[in-house]
């Protein structure tokens, strides 16, 4: 998966998530005014998701019945 910055066009800017089959899996559910910011706010994201995975996977030590 990745990242691509994009324009609404009208002057303002989205990030989308793609995968592998340039399949958009998730947007941004703001704009915002600057290309930078929209890539700042998809870098905060991705840590997140990040930050979400190891915390879920960090309790998953123990077997499921």
């Amino acid at each position: 998966m990745h990242f691509k910055i994009r324009t609404t066009g009208r002057h303002l800017w989205i990030w989308v998530l793609l995968d592998e089959a340039e399949a958009m899996v998730a947007e941004s559910d703001r704009s915002f005014p600057t290309q930078t910011q929209a890539s700042a706010a998809a870098m905060a994201f991705a840590q997140l998701v990040a930050r979400a995975g190891r915390s879920l996977n960090a309790g998953s030590t123990g077997s499921l019945i």
